[in-house]
């Protein structure tokens, strides 16, 4: 079936628009963590600048060049393609020697640091990430000040972005087909299938709450779905409330698949403020820098004040693309 993937705004005021990625230089990303890092341990971590490059392909690439097993490579988030990225990576050596670093190659990718650490890199590590965007082609914009200084007073809806769908929504259409018996799936396709139905879910719980004004009320957010935890000094935190039964009820597939998988029901803020926020305005382009905790998508943030559009670009190899944010 297809997928809606038009979420409503929270701010009143008339979005500007404008265009996102002309170029990867106008999209950068920074890991935000500080590992202990030391001279001995069974693991290599190196902080990696990467350009155009996608992070699962990339670990591919580190663990042929280290000569170990893919599930060796260790990472804490995916990050965007299209963009200039900074992020931590972990290689499980053991008792294999070293490689010579400075000799990977690998095109827009730069190892700037390496050091060893007790163990490997587990996902959702950082505590956030540091953006640098810039918009181009900047129009309608007599609102645009006034719709930033409001969303960096009172956040914005913490949408999961579109990237987490896949291109036109296939994450979500090929994981109903998946949950209904009718194709097979890899340990990491049903694993983006999973994410994609919990964050379309928590999507469609938000947009009712922004709809009625409720988002910023609401102090226990909204759902991700899945069974009930048995701590029951947790439930009232975690129940669900008719309304958001009633969204489950409405994609049997995606509850079926969810619940199959026995995933927890757990919650995510339905509102994010952003740190350390400011822009700048010259000509038809905005300039903005700002941090977000892991997990929230620069997309969403720019949703609430840009209508955007991603520019073309040409695909220059079949790397699979990030799934997520």
């Amino acid at each position: 079936m297809p997928y809606d993937l038009n979420f409503p705004r929270a701010s009143k005021l008339k979005p500007a628009e404008g265009i996102i990625k002309v170029q990867p230089e106008d999209f950068y990303v920074e890991e935000l963590m500080a590992p202990d890092l030391a001279q001995a341990g069974e693991h290599v971590w190196l902080w990696v600048e990467k350009t155009g490059q996608n992070t699962e392909y990339l670990a591919g690439q580190l663990a042929q060049f280290a000569g170990v097993k893919k599930m060796d490579i260790g990472f804490s988030g995916l990050k965007d393609r299209w963009a200039v990225t900074r992020q931590w990576f972990s290689v499980y050596l053991g008792v294999r020697p070293e490689p010579e670093w400075s000799a990977f190659e690998q095109d827009g990718v730069t190892i700037l640091k390496a050091k060893r650490h007790l163990r490997k890199l587990r996902r959702g590590e950082h505590h956030g990430n540091h953006f640098k965007i810039l918009v181009r082609e900047l129009t309608q914009n007599q609102y645009l000040k006034q719709a930033l200084q409001q969303l960096k007073q009172d956040g914005f809806p913490n949408y999961f972005g579109p990237q987490r769908f896949g291109f036109g929504g296939a994450n979500l259409e090929r994981g109903e087909r998946y949950f209904e018996g009718r194709i097979k799936a890899s340990r990491s396709q049903r694993s983006f299938y999973l994410s994609a139905a919990r964050s379309f879910l928590f999507n469609i719980n938000l947009a009712h709450a922004v709809i009625n004004n409720t988002w910023l009320e609401d102090d226990i957010g909204g759902p991700l779905y899945g069974d009930m935890p048995r701590d029951e000094l947790h439930e009232d935190l975690v129940s669900l409330s008719t309304y958001e039964q009633s969204v489950l009820d409405r994609f049997p597939a995606l509850a079926k698949g969810i619940h199959k998988n026995r995933l927890t029901l757990a919650r995510r803020a339905y509102c994010v403020v952003p740190e350390a926020m400011f822009w700048t305005l010259e000509g038809d382009m905005l300039g903005l820098e700002f941090t977000l905790p892991t997990g929230a998508f620069a997309t969403s943030l720019l949703s609430e004040v840009l209508s955007y559009r991603v520019a073309q670009r040409i695909v220059v190899n079949d790397a699979p693309k990030d799934a997520t944010g």
